[in-house]
């Protein structure tokens, strides 16, 4: 048998097939770069197609951040003039419609409601007796009505007199009187003060008897003057006694002079009067009437409540402070009715209408987003309605872009949680086409 060597010889390829691999190589590697160059352009054009997409489209959904939350507000003051004797609010308080704020002291105004209705009364009785007693003539009885209406207004004048001092005597002197006690009980005080002060003095000879004995002196007549002052506090407090006595004196007279004049008018009634005197009566009473439902509504006007929900702010108003008709007491805001104004540039209105949806994000809230409607484009620009409009009739004329301020409609209720006050900073972005918001 015959045995062959087989001898392991490295493997070679020819030339050819060499250079083939590498050009395959080559031409692979040419792909994946080119593939990446694709990449890149078309990443640039998509870069230059969206900037150039927002440069000619970004009027179409104007957006501005130049803008703020309004509202309404409220300046509450007093119809009628008094002290404030009650006070409900304070400052940033939420009041509800028909809640009480303020109440101003009612009594004067009580009073006068007392008195319009006593001269309602007055005049209804004359009315109603006169309505009787029409039918018949006038006799002896009318000098004793017309004595009856002096005596009426004689003691009426009599009362005022009487009260007039009995205020004067009971207020103004009584206080004068009781200051004077108090003044001469200080000097007194100081006079005995100094006067014990200068008795070791003159013990010890520092300071001349005669000295001393001026300091007695003056303590004794200080002692005197309070003394004296004590008895004109005294006497003023009798005067001021007798002054309510003869208040009330006079106000039994009124009413004894009122009851005369009734009792004059029901003997009018066997002689009756004229037509004409009915007639004038039923005027007064309706003047009367007028008078008193005016007394009525002014004391209704003390107590000022709420009309309306809403935030108190810019309180001025203090328990005990006097206010007049019409001074402003606080402002009260209320927050269901606020809207946005917006001041847009001019060049992007161009497709603006009322109606139109608008997303509003608030700062306060982090970018909250609230729907809201135009409702009205200004009339002018804002500067325009500034209080010094600006003068562009001069030789250096540069042309500023104005803003006109949009009024647009915000639901509040859409998020209740979310308070939108008035002078919060908002972006607006008003929705003109349907495809680009």
């Amino acid at each position: 048998m015959t045995e062959q060597t087989i001898s392991a010889e490295p493997i070679t390829r020819p030339p050819q097939a060499v250079g083939q691999t590498e050009n395959e190589s080559r031409a692979l590697t040419g792909f994946h770069w080119n593939g990446r160059n694709a990449i890149y352009a078309g990443l640039v054009v998509l870069i230059v197609s969206l900037s150039l997409f927002w440069l000619f489209t970004q009027d179409l959904n104007p957006t501005t951040n130049d803008a703020q939350v309004d509202g309404h507000t409220i300046v509450v003051s007093p119809r009628v003039s008094g002290y404030v004797s009650k006070m409900n609010i304070d400052d940033n308080a939420v009041v509800q419609p028909d809640d009480l704020m303020i109440q101003l002291d009612p009594a004067d105004y009580q009073a006068r409601v007392d008195q319009a209705r006593a001269a309602l009364s007055v005049a209804e009785a004359k009315a109603a007796s006169l309505k009787i007693i029409v039918p018949f003539t006038i006799g002896t009885t009318t000098s004793a009505t017309a004595a009856a209406d002096a005596q009426v207004t004689g003691a009426t004048a009599e009362l005022d007199r009487a009260t007039t001092t009995y205020n004067r005597v009971a207020t103004s002197e009584l206080k004068f009187a009781e200051a004077n006690v108090a003044a001469r009980k200080a000097e007194m005080e100081k006079a005995d003060m100094d006067m014990q002060r200068t008795k070791s003095l003159a013990q010890q000879s520092e300071i001349s008897r005669q000295q001393y004995d001026a300091y007695v002196a003056t303590a004794q007549v200080t002692k005197n003057d309070w003394l004296a002052a004590q008895q004109r506090l005294e006497a003023v407090r009798q005067d001021a006694s007798a002054a309510k006595a003869a208040q009330e004196t006079a106000s039994a007279s009124v009413l004894r002079a009122k009851a005369q004049l009734r009792e004059s008018h029901a003997q009018e009634l066997q002689s009756g009067v004229r037509k004409a005197d009915y007639e004038s009566a039923l005027a007064d009473v309706q003047q009367a009437r007028a008078e008193f439902e005016q007394a009525v509504l002014n004391l209704g006007y003390t107590t000022l409540r709420a009309p309306m929900h809403g935030v108190v702010t810019r309180r001025t108003v203090e328990p005990g402070q006097q206010f007049a008709v019409g001074q402003a007491m606080f402002q009260l805001v209320p927050l269901d009715n606020v809207w946005v104004t917006a001041n847009f540039k001019e060049t992007q209105l161009a497709h603006v209408r009322p109606g139109q949806h608008v997303r509003i994000s608030v700062d306060a809230y982090d970018g909250k987003t609230f729907d809201g409607v135009v409702d009205s484009i200004a009339s002018s620009t804002g500067s325009r309605q500034a209080l010094l409009p600006p003068e562009n009739a001069t030789g250096n004329f540069v042309k500023v872009v104005q803003r006109i301020p949009v009024k647009i409609v915000v639901d509040g209720k859409q998020n209740a949680s979310y308070i939108l006050r008035p002078g919060m900073n908002v972006e607006a972005k008003i929705r003109t086409t349907s495809w680009l918001f």
